[in-house]
């Protein structure tokens, strides 16, 4: 469960995961008034917007950004910034009334499948995965934690069934392998 890093650290024990490093930008706007209480998005546009209590629309919705060759560092997308504050102006007039503050982007494992790897690794007794959440984990760390400590406690969990990491053994051994190693320049922008 380390992240855009299981990769490494599961790399010591020579078990090769199939995941990559996803590069995903977030934006904040300079305050406004309040004008916006729930998480939204929308079907037609790739963004996550919710407005913070001081004012600050916080956008986000899988725009890439792009990882260092060490992958502790990454590259804002000039186009990424722009298309996703468009995708928040189209959907939030109000938007268009501040100016981007802040922009960073968040490293996170990226799974072949797009599907987290959860439960016990094939092979490796003792060894439980939580990793390749494919820009999704902040929104579902709580109920993994939970289910991961009642898997590891021993309890059923049925939720987790299909996320084992048994699957990964269906993988085409070749297309991983091109995914993985696919440059982040060859990665489809998103939107």
């Amino acid at each position: 469960a380390a992240g855009a890093w299981s990769d490494d650290i599961a790399a010591t024990i020579s078990l090769r995961l199939p995941i990559r490093t996803m590069v995903l930008q977030m934006l904040l706007s300079t305050p406004g008034p309040l004008v916006l209480k729930p998480v939204i998005g929308a079907v037609s546009r790739q963004l996550s917007l919710k407005q913070l209590p001081g004012g600050e629309f916080f956008l986000g919705g899988g725009w890439p950004g792009d990882p260092a060759e060490d992958r502790l560092t990454y590259t804002m997308r000039d186009e990424s910034v722009r298309s996703g504050w468009d995708a928040a102006v189209g959907l939030l007039p109000a938007v268009s009334e501040q100016r981007i503050a802040r922009q960073w982007c968040g490293l996170e494992a990226e799974c072949f499948d797009g599907v987290p790897l959860i439960g016990p690794a094939p092979g490796f007794d003792g060894l439980t995965l939580a990793v390749g959440f494919s820009g999704h984990g902040f929104a579902l760390c709580p109920a993994v934690g939970r289910a991961v400590a009642d898997q590891l406690a021993g309890l059923p969990t049925l939720e987790l069934d299909m996320l084992d990491p048994s699957r990964m053994a269906s993988f085409d051994p070749d297309a991983v392998e091109r995914f993985i190693s696919a440059p982040p320049s060859e990665r489809l922008l998103a939107g």
